[in-house]
């Protein structure tokens, strides 16, 4: 069972924000600084539209996007949401304690994360084609 949160824990976490300690489980986390990305992103208009034609696409920009788990949906030239969205985030994947940066396509119907890419986390270029949803993203020198 999980101890409570007690007054030094919250100084803790006050005091040295470098430093988080989570409860729950008392096992303290590093936070990282954020890097930024800037690309694009497009799916086939049919997977959203299923009269579209097969030749056109939904495309959309993104300005900023961090590797902090940011997540962005994709939005078709209306601003109404096509019920895809992409995600950004740097993760240690447990069993081989190999860093990646993770770029996904998550289905917002059911939430799961239909595919994904990965690269070194000091990648400058990342991205993703499955044919019917395709991004890249460049990371953004500041």
């Amino acid at each position: 069972m999980a101890e409570p949160v007690t007054r030094s824990d919250f100084l803790s976490f006050v005091l040295a924000p470098a430093l988080f300690f989570a409860p729950l489980c008392g096992t303290p986390s590093e936070l990282e600084k954020a890097t930024w990305y800037k690309g694009w992103m497009a799916v086939k208009k049919h997977m959203v539209e299923p009269d579209a034609d097969l030749s056109e696409w939904i495309f959309a920009r993104i300005e900023r996007m961090h590797n902090q788990g940011q997540k962005i949906p994709l939005l078709d030239e209306s601003g109404n949401k096509t019920g895809y969205t992409l995600s950004l985030e740097s993760v240690t994947y447990q069993e081989t304690q190999v860093p990646v940066l993770k770029v996904g396509v998550i289905d917002d119907r059911t939430g799961y994360t239909l595919f994904y890419s990965w690269a070194d986390p000091e990648s400058h270029r990342v991205g993703l084609n499955v044919r019917w949803f395709q991004a890249g993203l460049t990371r953004i020198d500041e």
